[in-house]
């Protein structure tokens, strides 16, 4: 299993890394549909229902990203990619706050479960609900953040996405090697029982030294030092959505999203902090950049 899982990452990594930087925006914006799609067919086996349902979700998933898409298209900004001042009050950027909002809720179904989990998530549509605001959400962040200041500078975006996946896989590794050594206390032992406190300290304390020392050779467009707050945050938000798609799966009765990378199970369990963590990044960018005024 372990020579599997360094093999498959081997093999992703170098196409990961390549994804981020090169493709132009539009091109990239492009190559995350198909991606978001196996996600969406991934968190359609967590629905427990018939199949067509399953399709009607997975068909909703990539039409409301498809929509962006041609929003975004017939604005130009892909060729122009400004996000107005006033992000708040233009609907497809108001998903970000609602996909924000939507994981604190989200937080407060994995406190509550069993007791009031099994209630909320019995039958499909409460999960697909979440599921539709968080891929489509997580692939506007993405997108949004790949084109954070590039007229200026075509890597800055994808240094910015490196970033965040330094914060999260900074915060899985600490998590894993610091449980393993001195892990006690069960951090939720109903939905995920090997996660400890003490792993999920020793993640939030690794993410934040990596993400910090990353962020300070990258050189961010605003303090390092409100950077070292918003890193907690995100470790927090990291843990957050891999609780949440183990709650999901527990319901289930399933072990992976699927089988499609060996060694890992699916995208879905290899990216399920991302779908928590870009829409934070992004809300918190546009925040340091614009401020906030909510009208939804």
């Amino acid at each position: 299993m372990l020579k599997q899982r360094i093999i498959t990452a081997l093999v992703l990594l170098p196409l990961a890394m390549a994804l981020l930087f090169y493709p132009e925006l539009k091109t990239f914006s492009l190559i995350l549909i198909p991606i978001f799609g196996i996600i969406a067919w991934e968190w359609s086996r967590l629905l427990q229902t018939n199949s067509v349902v399953k399709t009607l979700f997975i068909v909703l998933v990539l039409a409301a990203i498809g929509g962006i898409y041609y929003w975004l298209t017939q604005r130009e900004f892909f060729d122009y990619p400004v996000i107005p001042a006033n992000w708040t009050e233009v609907h497809p950027f108001k998903l970000l706050v609602v996909s924000v909002m939507a994981w604190v809720v989200a937080f407060v179904l994995i406190l509550l479960y069993p007791r009031a989990g099994r209630v909320w998530l019995r039958g499909p549509w409460l999960r697909a609900l979440f599921g539709l605001v968080f891929l489509v959400a997580a692939w506007l962040a993405i997108v949004l953040i790949r084109s954070s200041d590039i007229a200026q500078n075509h890597y800055y975006g994808g240094w910015l996405l490196l970033l965040m996946f330094v914060v999260i896989w900074g915060a899985d590794i600490g998590a894993y090697a610091f449980g393993k050594a001195m892990g006690k206390h069960k951090l939720a032992p109903v939905v995920s029982p090997n996660k400890t406190w003490e792993g999920a300290i020793g993640g939030l304390f690794t993410a934040t030294v990596f993400s910090t020392v990353a962020a300070y050779f990258i050189g961010l467009s605003f303090s390092l030092a409100w950077f070292v707050l918003l890193a907690v945050i995100l470790v927090v938000v990291s843990v957050i959505g891999d609780l949440f798609e183990s709650m999901l799966k527990r319901q289930a009765g399933i072990k992976d999203s699927s089988q499609i990378l060996p060694g890992h199970g699916g995208l879905l369990d290899r990216l399920d902090s991302t779908l928590s963590v870009a829409p934070f990044f992004i809300v918190a960018l546009l925040i340091f950049k614009h401020g906030l005024s909510l009208s939804l």
